[in-house]
């Protein structure tokens, strides 16, 4: 008869974590290319000064954000 320990355990279940994380920055990414879309819109309609500059400052902050997230959700699947 084989006895598990708790150590037993350990490694699966920091791969239930793992890909519990991963699907959380998948969806995270998700969510952060529909954010752009967004930005696009208001971009086309956008007439105060103000609000043309809020959008360029946020654009990249956002496009560098998703390419993070895309690349740490890739990184950690293939380790």
């Amino acid at each position: 008869m084989t006895y598990l320990t708790p150590c037993d355990n350990l490694p699966l279940q920091r791969l239930k974590d793992q890909e519990q994380c991963n699907e959380l920055v998948l969806e995270l990414a998700q969510d952060m290319a529909c954010t752009l879309g967004y930005i696009e819109d208001v971009k086309q309609f956008a007439r105060l000064a103000q609000l043309k500059q809020a959008i360029r400052d946020v654009t990249p902050l956002m496009e560098d954000t998703t390419n993070f997230i895309v690349e740490f959700a890739y990184d950690g699947r293939g380790s």
